[in-house]
């Protein structure tokens, strides 16, 4: 029983010290999860031997703008702030969205149909 129960702590002071937009590696993203943080999958490093994946975690609210990414519809960059930005960059990279210069600004669009169920799924259950 005592074994549970630092299990159980030592997971509580994992949750505690996510923090937003950084890059978790995890064998799967069921763990991550947390009420104000949603872990989106980045890429799998073929180096790592224990088969861990790279996720980054974003904030509910970031996760919230992204299904806002319409075909459609171009978002600024301007409405973002660095951090999102960044990630907005490495997704964009992954191909979960389209981005384009128009006007000399970078614009967002176009979310993935996929990233959409999954952050749609996500969004709807809070833990």
């Amino acid at each position: 029983m005592n074994v549970e129960k630092k299990n159980k702590e030592e997971a509580k002071v994992d949750e505690e010290s996510l923090e937003a937009f950084t890059v978790v590696y995890a064998g799967s993203e069921s763990g991550l999860y947390t009420e104000q943080l949603v872990p989106i999958y980045e890429e799998y490093d073929k180096r790592n031997l224990s088969g861990e994946k790279a996720f980054r975690l974003v904030p509910r609210e970031f996760a919230a703008k992204l299904l806002k990414f319409e075909p459609n519809s171009m978002i600024p960059e301007d409405n973002f702030t660095e951090n999102e930005k960044q990630a907005l960059n490495a997704f964009a990279k992954k191909n979960y969205f389209k981005s384009a210069k128009v006007a000399g600004k970078r614009v967002y669009f176009d979310l993935n149909s996929e990233i959409r169920k999954y952050l749609a799924s996500v969004l709807g259950h809070v833990k």
